[in-house]
């Protein structure tokens, strides 16, 4: 049994946005390994990898993190839609609550 969720955490980034950020957060339960997985998307491969590289020096291992990126598309009507790096920890859920606030 899988049981998950999505978490919307809101942060404002500096003074210039007059509107916060929302970042989707979302949280997997694996009932076969009982642990978490937690995964955000981000639009850009940079902060990506900085939020993989805030959770290495935090301690989390190799096989703890991974990163997946998906490519752009065009649709039917000629729009183009960019794709998205997609940053994935699987832990305890000590080290979970951790990790979110980590890529938050």
């Amino acid at each position: 049994m899988v049981r998950s969720h999505r978490r919307v955490v809101r942060h404002t980034a500096g003074k210039a946005l007059a509107r916060p950020l929302v970042v989707a957060v979302e949280w997997e339960h694996l009932e076969l390994t009982q642990s978490e997985r937690i995964q955000r998307e981000f639009a850009e491969r940079i902060p990506a990898e900085e939020a993989v590289e805030r959770l290495r020096v935090a301690g989390f291992g190799a096989d703890e993190v991974s990163l997946s990126t998906h490519g752009g598309r065009t649709l039917d009507d000629g729009t183009f839609v960019p794709g998205g790096v997609v940053v994935i920890v699987t832990a305890n859920a000590m080290r979970a609550r951790e990790a979110e606030q980590i890529i938050s």
